[in-house]
């Protein structure tokens, strides 16, 4: 099933089940390992959750989705604030979800955010416009609902940023685990090297207090050039994965005190953190994107191209075809017979094989012409060509329009006895045929026909062959037409 079919595909009764089970997690593990000693959170990612579920089913039952997302938002929220700020936070966030999302659908991205485009559509939609909708009212309702000291505008700038760093890390991230599909990587010894590489100097940097060890400098800014690394070679699952761990180590270094970005106060320390999150999610996932698409169009251009080669061999056969076929009648035509003739002269050469030859001539035809038309005169041309190719069925025999009312035929590996047998049916079946020829003396349309067998010398050639059945045409008909003569000096 493609990726097409499976984003419209209905969600199963599990997920509905899966759904809330996943928001409530997402929002556990927040508080965890994304919310300060001084109550600021670095990131939120529960809101990617519903988010994630509206892109992928394209809105479908999104009413249910988004009932399930409240309540699971409402109870998990009930453990730090009060029931009426906690229900009015939880209707601010489904607001961001489906303004975000609405966006999205108004501006025509595409929901599997597998474009720039589609990245540029989102991070517009939720991490700018609807996340900002959104902490400027969860901010009024916390500077008048809950007692705190911090200034409106301080209030909306932490929503803000969290909402809109959780929306760019983890909605990417579901998208990529939930596709259909599997990012192909043809692993090489350079790419073992790189990445315990990574897992070295990641587990040195998340160790260290104020960003150094013994005056070296060690902030996560290092891992730029890594994750970089793992979008070129690993694709967009696997660098949403590592942006997703690194956000989340980043995170739990400031709740544990930490400070991985230097000896600044903990307000800056979160906002270079996220500052550096930020940046992480738009040139890690970004790029990672940018060299997907330029894969993908690099295979599209490529079939492209073979689609394109295809049509052409196949133009380049039919007019093959066209230029060795008769147009009238639909068998080859005298440059197809010259080549076979040739090619089987040789080839009988070779071999020491007898090689024949019938040159068929249409009686009285100028006559039958004059007599019913142009038109009538196709009509039989067509039926003695067909007559013709039915009687000449072997594979190695060939049946032609010599020119006119001429025909001719080249039946390799044929002997006197055989060749003659050939001729005489094709003679006797346009006999039978009994097409009416009221100008000719038998008052049916006939056909003389010389027939020569050599087997091919050095000193002989095809034109000596071709020669000896139109000499034996002619002595049919001066013996009267409607017969068959061999010749003599076969």
């Amino acid at each position: 099933m493609n990726n097409t079919s499976r984003a419209w595909e209905r969600p199963r009764w599990w997920f509905y089940l899966l759904l809330p089970l996943v928001h409530f997690a997402s929002v556990k593990l927040t508080f965890f390992c994304a919310v300060t000693p001084e109550n600021e959170v670095v990131v939120w990612l529960p809101n990617a959750v519903l988010l994630a579920a509206l892109m992928r089913f394209r809105g479908q039952r999104a009413w249910l989705m988004a009932a399930l997302a409240f309540c699971s938002d409402t109870g998990a929220n009930l453990a730090v604030f009060t029931p009426a700020v906690a229900v009015q936070l939880s209707g601010i966030n489904l607001i961001e979800v489906l303004i975000t999302y609405l966006l999205m659908r108004r501006t025509g991205g595409v929901s599997d955010l597998k474009r720039v485009e589609d990245l540029r559509k989102f991070t517009v939609a939720g991490p700018l416009i609807g996340t900002l909708i959104a902490s400027l009212m969860a901010a009024a309702v916390l500077k008048s609902q809950i007692a705190t000291d911090t200034p409106y505008l301080t209030l909306t700038r932490l929503w803000w940023f969290g909402d809109a760093l959780g929306m760019m890390i983890y909605t990417p991230l579901l998208l990529a685990l939930t596709q259909s599909g599997r990012d192909i990587v043809r692993l090489r010894k350079a790419d073992g090297l790189a990445v315990l590489l990574i897992i070295v100097l990641a587990g040195a940097i998340f160790s260290t207090y104020e960003g150094a060890i013994d005056g070296i400098s060690l902030t996560p800014t290092l891992l730029l050039p890594m994750v970089l690394y793992i979008a070129v070679r690993f694709g967009t699952r696997w660098t949403t994965l590592t942006v997703a761990l690194i956000s989340l180590a980043i995170s739990m270094m400031l709740t544990g005190g930490q400070k991985p970005f230097g000896n600044v106060s903990v307000h800056m320390e979160i906002v270079r953190a996220q500052e550096f999150i930020l940046t992480l999610c738009l040139v890690g996932i970004g790029f990672s994107i940018l060299i997907n698409e330029l894969r993908v169009r690099e295979r599209s251009l490529e079939e492209r191209v073979r689609q394109r080669t295809r049509e052409l061999e196949e133009s380049n056969s039919k007019l093959a075809t066209l230029s060795q076929t008769d147009g009238l009648t639909g068998i080859a035509n005298r440059r197809r017979f010259d080549e076979v003739l040739a090619a089987e002269w040789s080839r009988a050469g070779r071999s020491v094989q007898p090689l024949a030859l019938a040159i068929l001539d249409v009686d009285y035809f100028k006559a039958y012409n004059d007599s019913y038309g142009h038109q009538a005169g196709d009509d039989c041309l067509r039926a003695v060509a067909a007559l013709l190719n039915d009687k000449v069925r072997r594979t190695s025999d060939l049946a032609a329009r010599y020119g006119g009312e001429e025909f001719a035929f080249v039946a390799p590996m044929t002997d006197r006895d055989s060749a003659y047998q050939i001729a005489e049916a094709v003679r006797n079946a346009l006999e039978q045929l009994a097409l009416p020829h009221i100008a000719s003396p038998f008052r049916i349309v006939t056909a003389s026909i010389g027939v020569a067998v050599v087997v091919p010398g050095q000193a002989a050639t095809p034109q000596s062959l071709f020669q000896l059945a139109d000499a034996a045409l002619y002595q049919a008909k001066q013996q009267g037409r409607n017969r068959v003569v061999i010749a003599d000096d076969a």
